[in-house]
């Protein structure tokens, strides 16, 4: 064979390594392994093509430490975390680093995509350098592995998502269906203890007095010796992590713990308790997965056990219709039963996307309901951080009111300055729409304000928070008479913003259902 066969040869088997390399890792990417197969996996493929003394490689955590470590160690360079300390100055630069020991070399290449770290590759020989062949092939290598890496790491954060949902939601069903406070408790801490593999678990409580933490539930019966060692390191703990006022997480913790993590629990700013885990010397390590499930599960403690069963209620019904800073207020104000249903003296706002049944006809049904949930999710929005209740949807229209479930002297004022808001921001919509192409639909305003009945309504079934009589009926029927853009109010809500509204009197309108001419007034601005 001719000097040049040969080489041509050679480059093809080069070639031909590199291509069943690529094919491997992207196999391997493609089956959906789990990180520490696919790290195990890419340490096979690279010791089997390269033949290093050392292949180590590492994977990240979203805390940005070391989670998973697979090696081949046929050799370890000599000198005190020599490898780690290579390993820190690859991730730091984001870049490759070497460094000669003796007659050979150990080479450190971080894993990153976009400056997002995601672990790193060692590669070392103890006699003899890599080949330039050899360093091609593993810069691909490398561009595989890092690519791989950061999609198991979204799949991973996606799935760790997925189970942060399930575990609320399973706390949630326990919740509701143990009604007996300590034994929902004792049912919570053992989900607790499942989800991040902790042998220990304990919630400590602080009394009524607010001046010391109490256990109210432990896994194992050692807690609840008020003398016993065990028992007085995990309330050292606890106290600690109130002290600490954020999550604290601990290793090597003594010759008894090994590992220790805890949360306070946060009602309303203030600490309530502590709810952690911990598991004896030897065993596992708590990692940032696991950290992140408590924080979950935590938050779900917050506000699902501790709060007073009838603000619970609360809470639940009046969610849907108001801003939760509005909920917070009603919460804390005691003694106020807020679902009887009474008469009040409210303002109400109608509105109501102009021709928008005909357009929707004319539509496929994916953009009629991606422009009524842009409309309508604006709007709420709107509505609720002016401090509107949402009484509800019906199609396109929105229905809301002032003044209840809490009551408030500007309820007409709000609720025209409102409506001018929802019709600069439906201005801003249209614009999006016709960009991209789409109908432009403006809305009528009708409001009106007067005594009605406003109340938790409805059956066993089904129960509502809304308001009816005869002014919702006319806020209604304005919103109907007004034209696109155009906010229409009554003579009651103008008396009441008369001086601080700038508006025109429309001639006398003929509103269906009503059998006397009524006097509306057309909102131009707020003085």
């Amino acid at each position: 064979m001719s000097p040049h066969s040969a080489d041509l040869a050679h480059r093809l088997r080069l070639i031909e390594q590199r291509l069943r390399v690529i094919e491997a890792i992207d196999r391997l990417r493609d089956s959906n392994p789990t990180l520490e197969t696919f790290l195990s996996s890419c340490v096979t493929i690279i010791d089997e093509e390269i033949r290093p003394d050392l292949c180590l490689l590492t994977a990240l955590d979203d805390e940005g430490k070391i989670s998973l470590r697979m090696a081949v160690e046929r050799w370890r360079p000599e000198g005190e975390n020599l490898v780690e300390g290579l390993i820190g100055q690859a991730l730091a630069r984001n870049e490759r680093v070497e460094e000669a020991v003796g007659g050979g070399l150990v080479i450190v290449w971080p894993l990153s995509v976009n400056d997002e770290r995601l672990g790193a590759l060692v590669l070392g020989r103890a006699s003899r350098r890599f080949r330039d062949d050899e360093m091609d092939l593993l810069g691909a290598v490398v561009a595989q592995i890092d690519s791989a890496l950061k999609l198991l790491r979204t799949l991973h954060q996606l799935r760790r998502r997925q189970r942060e949902l399930e575990t609320i939601y399973y706390i949630d069903h326990l919740i509701d269906t143990t009604p007996d406070f300590d034994a929902a408790l004792y049912e919570v801490l053992q989900v607790l203890s499942l989800c991040i593999n902790a042998e220990l678990s304990f919630i400590m409580l602080y009394t009524l007095e607010g001046n010391e933490l109490e256990l109210r539930a432990a896994s194992h019966e050692e807690l609840t010796e008020p003398n016993g060692a065990l028992s007085r390191e995990i309330r050292t703990l606890a106290r600690q992590t109130v002290e600490h006022g954020a999550m604290l997480r601990r290793d090597q913790v003594s010759d008894l713990i090994g590992s220790y993590i805890g949360v306070p629990l946060i009602l309303r700013d203030q600490v309530i308790g502590v709810f952690g885990g911990a598991n004896r010397r030897g065993g596992r390590i708590f990692g940032s997965d696991e950290a992140s499930l408590l924080r979950a599960i935590a938050s779900q403690m917050d506000t699902a056990v501790f709060e007073d069963r009838e603000q619970q209620h609360i809470r639940q019904t009046f969610a849907r219709y108001v801003s939760p800073a509005v909920v917070d207020l009603m919460l804390r104000t005691p003694n106020h039963d807020y679902l009887t249903v009474s008469r009040r003296v409210l303002t109400m706002l109608f509105s109501d996307m102009r021709g928008f049944t005909t357009i929707s006809q004319q539509l496929p049904p994916d953009v009629v309901g991606a422009m009524l949930n842009e409309h309508l999710a604006a709007m709420t929005e709107i509505i609720r951080d002016a401090g509107g209740t949402v009484d509800k949807f019906v199609g396109d229209e929105v229905v809301a009111f002032w003044g209840a479930p809490l009551a408030r002297e500007d309820h007409a004022l709000v609720a025209v300055t409102t409506a001018i808001q929802m019709q600069r921001r439906q201005v801003e919509i249209i614009a999006g729409w016709r960009a991209r192409g789409l109908p432009e639909v403006a809305i009528g305003i009708g409001i009106g304000t007067g005594e009605v009945v406003v109340g938790n309504i409805g059956s066993p079934q089904m129960m509502n928070y809304t308001a009816i009589g005869a002014d919702v009926n006319l806020a209604a029927r304005l919103c109907s008479a007004a034209g696109p853009g155009q906010i229409l109010m009554s003579e009651s809500t103008y008396a009441l913003v008369q001086g601080q509204v700038s508006a025109r009197p429309v001639p006398p309108l003929a509103l269906r259902h009503i059998d006397y001419p009524v006097q509306a007034f057309e909102v131009v601005s707020v003085m």
